[in-house]
């Protein structure tokens, strides 16, 4: 048989379309492709091409659930390995997406460390303090910036930024009684958004982080109060919007769906701020445990993909609906075992090296 070889462009389109977890393996095939894959124009093109899936943390195990948005939904789950010895309570884990690495941290009054993890590579850096009262609380990166350098906040006395790159924290002179919560933060372009609760007028709305400028702002208002709808939960939309999941009370499971307008800027003052509707769709989500969730709009189809427990067995499940179709499909996971998940795009992205750093106070 002749052997015929490829022009490099073609080789290198072609592999932009393969799936990630068939990157990491076809790493050693050669010096050439393990080259390539760790070059930056790789890497920003495979981020750009990218679909969401979801990262599903047991007490033992993480999983990767990617979804096939067919006319026939499916589901591929692949387990990866979970590099965080030091994590003996996962229950208390939050998670949080940024640009491809997982930021993880731990909401325990006496564990004052947080992990950068990139599950695909098998990289895991670790951040300490030796401030027991420090309190960690999300992942940037300054968008203004040619090159990315990812920043870890928290706070004590004050708002303190910590450097990957540089393992240098800087003070800044925000105010640490924002309160980022953890659990319902979302990381878009390099900053921080997450929903709150203003326990005055009932009104919900979205405050901010800006790694550029190290600000912290409410960012938004959003349209809808305490007695008529649960609280909101946050997530992204095409790589440039912020969605938002609203569970009406005293309906049958109606669930809307939002997304902002306009593409975030960060120049975006209050009543700038635009959200139309995405769609309206019925599942029996689970009251207590909030759902983490991505939408799209594929071959023309609305989609909304969930994963959250099952309102009736504590089943982990994934649903997803497109147009009027509703597919739900059970993953093998009880409540007590389903101890995290999050929507999340992979990523080639390597973690800055490590070097020794503690932050004293």
């Amino acid at each position: 048989m002749m052997h015929v070889e490829l022009p490099w462009e073609l080789v290198e389109e072609i592999l932009y379309c393969l799936p990630l977890q068939s990157l990491i393996r076809f790493k050693i095939v050669c010096k050439q492709w393990n080259k390539l894959f760790k070059s930056k124009s790789f890497i920003n093109n495979n981020s750009v091409r990218a679909r969401p899936q979801f990262l599903v943390w047991t007490e033992s195990k993480m999983y990767s659930v990617s979804v096939n948005l067919s006319n026939n939904p499916k589901i591929g789950i692949q387990e990866l390995p979970l590099d965080i010895p030091s994590s003996d309570n996962n229950k208390s884990t939050s998670l949080l997406p940024c640009d491809g690495l997982l930021f993880c941290d731990w909401w325990l009054w006496n564990n004052n460390k947080a992990a950068v993890c990139n599950p695909w590579l098998r990289q895991t850096r670790w951040i300490e303090t030796n401030n027991e009262d420090f309190r960690f609380r999300g992942m940037g990166y300054d968008s203004g910036r040619p090159e990315k350098s990812y920043n870890i906040v928290g706070y004590y006395k004050t708002i303190d930024i910590y450097t990957l790159d540089t393992n240098e924290w800087k003070c800044t002179n925000v105010n640490p009684g924002i309160q980022i919560r953890r659990s319902t933060n979302v990381s878009l372009n390099g900053n921080l958004y997450w929903t709150d609760l203003d326990q005055e007028t009932g009104e919900y709305f979205i405050q901010s982080f800006d790694f550029s400028r190290q600000i912290h702002k409410v960012f938004c208002v959003l349209q809808w109060i305490t007695i008529n709808s649960s609280f909101p939960v946050l997530s992204t939309y095409r790589k440039d919007r912020l969605s938002l999941l609203k569970k009406l009370i005293g309906t049958n499971n109606n669930i809307e769906v939002w997304v902002t307008k306009n593409k975030i800027n960060n120049d975006d003052a209050v009543e700038h701020v635009s959200w139309i509707k995405f769609m309206t769709v019925s599942v029996p989500i689970s009251r207590i445990f909030s759902p983490s969730f991505f939408i799209d709009n594929v071959y023309n189809k609305k989609s909304l993909v969930m994963c959250c427990l099952d309102d009736g067995n504590e089943k982990l499940c994934i649903y997803i609906v497109r147009g009027k179709a509703l597919t739900k499909i059970q993953m093998d996971a009880d409540a007590k075992h389903a101890i995290n998940h999050c929507s999340y795009v992979p990523s080639l992205i390597p973690i800055p090296p490590e070097s020794p750093h503690i932050f004293k106070n």
